[in-house]
C-alpha cells in the first residue's frame, strides 16, 4: 500500500514553505476572522497540520478546539506550542479519507487546504455528521494559474504531494456540499500570490435556511 506522502514531510518544511508561498498569514487570518465573527463554543480544524491560527485563540468562550491530522508529527507540534494556553485543546490522529471524526456538535468547522488532499465526496459527508445544527464549515481551497500544483521552493520535499494532490471543482464542490445538506451562504476570492488565489466558501446546513 502507498504511504500517504504527509507522513513524509517534515514539519519545519511545511511550515517554512507555507510562509514562503504566502499562504500560512492569509489561512490564519481567516481563521482568526471566523472566530470573531461566529463566536463558536466548538472548534473542529480538519486538516490542521501545526495548528497554524490558534495562535489568534484567546476567546475565552471556546469550549472545545478538535485539531485533527494524518500526520503524528505536526500535532505533536501543535501540542508543544498550545496545550498549556489553550483549554480544551483535543489532538486526533486520523486518517479523514477512512477514519470517522469522534466529535459533534461543532459550531465551527475550519476546513484549510485539505480537500485537495482527500475526496470531497467522503470527506464532506464526515464534516457535515460532525456539524451542530447552527454550525458553520467554511472550506478553503486554492486555485493556481500556472501548471505546477504546488509551488516550487527550496523545501523539495513538499514536492512529493504534486502527484498526489489536485486542484478542486468548484462545481463538483456545490453538488457534494448539497448532497451533504449544506448550502454556500457566501464565496470569496483571495489572491494569495502572481499565480495562485484561494476561494473561500462559507456553508450552513440547508435546514436552517
Amino acid at each position: 500500500m502507498q504511504t500517504n506522502p504527509w507522513l513524509d514531510i517534515p514539519f519545519s518544511d511545511y511550515e517554512n514553505h507555507m510562509a514562503e508561498v504566502g499562504q500560512s498569514k492569509i489561512l490564519s487570518r481567516l481563521f482568526a476572522d471566523c472566530v470573531k465573527v461566529y463566536k463558536p463554543a466548538n472548534v473542529a480544524l480538519p486538516g490542521c497540520a501545526t495548528g497554524n491560527g490558534l495562535e489568534n485563540i484567546t476567546d475565552q468562550q471556546i469550549l472545545s478546539i478538535h485539531a485533527v491530522d494524518i500526520n503524528p508529527d505536526f500535532l505533536d507540534q501543535l501540542n508543544q506550542r498550545f496545550a498549556g494556553t489553550i483549554p480544551g485543546l483535543s489532538t486526533h490522529c486520523i486518517d479523514l479519507q477512512n477514519e470517522e471524526l469522534p466529535f459533534s456538535g461543532i459550531d465551527l468547522i475550519f476546513c484549510g487546504l485539505l480537500l485537495e488532499y482527500v475526496s470531497p465526496e467522503i470527506v464532506i459527508p464526515k464534516m457535515a455528521g460532525a456539524l451542530g445544527r447552527y454550525g458553520v464549515i467554511v472550506i478553503v481551497i486554492q486555485q493556481s494559474k500556472q501548471n505546477s500544483f504546488v509551488t516550487k521552493t527550496r523545501f523539495t520535499s513538499l514536492e512529493k504531494l504534486s502527484g498526489f494532490g489536485r486542484e478542486i471543482n468548484t462545481e463538483d464542490l456545490t453538488v457534494i456540499l448539497s448532497k451533504s445538506n449544506l448550502v454556500v451562504e457566501k464565496s470569496i476570492e483571495i489572491q494569495v500570490n502572481e499565480s495562485k488565489f484561494f476561494r473561500v466558501f462559507t456553508c450552513k446546513n440547508t435546514e436552517n435556511e
